[in-house]
């Protein structure tokens, strides 16, 4: 299997609510507010309503659960759903409270996005496997999601 590049994709964060505890766990809705994705074969904007229904456990571990509606620069309208896993660690508690960009690969903070889309110049996102990481950013996060291709 190989790992191509699909895009990036930074969503802006602007609100949190908080539900607590509950039986599953620990429930936060972030709010997200907007953003970009940039990659070879589709662009454009993240759009409200969006958020990330995060559960997170007894151990640090948050279970993400995001919903998001993109629109290309050339106008689709694409729904991207992923569910993931996010380690709540010192690295994240650290970037959160300075304010500072963690880098790839400094989390536990892996996606697997799924696509839906009627329109017929990307089709081809509905039956895509993809794998994201992502990281934080001042004011939201960023992944890199990649398309699951067969071969080497």
């Amino acid at each position: 299997m190989k790992l191509t590049p699909l895009f990036v994709i930074r969503a802006d964060l602007s609100d949190n609510f908080v539900v607590g505890a509950a039986p599953a766990g620990n429930r936060t809705v972030a709010v997200v507010s907007g953003g970009r994705f940039e990659g070879e074969r589709l662009s454009g904007d993240v759009l409200p309503p969006a958020a990330d229904w995060v559960l997170m456990d007894s151990e640090g571990w948050g279970r993400i659960d995001v919903r998001l509606c993109l629109k290309t620069d050339d106008d689709a309208n694409i729904y991207m759903h992923y569910l993931g896993w996010l380690r709540f660690d010192e690295t994240f508690a650290s970037s959160r409270a300075s304010g500072k960009a963690t880098e790839f690969g400094d989390l536990y903070f892996v996606t697997h996005p799924s696509f839906e889309t009627g329109d017929e110049r990307y089709q081809w996102l509905n039956h895509l496997v993809t794998v994201a990481e992502g990281r934080v950013v001042p004011g939201g996060v960023e992944y890199q999601v990649y398309a699951c291709e067969p071969g080497a």
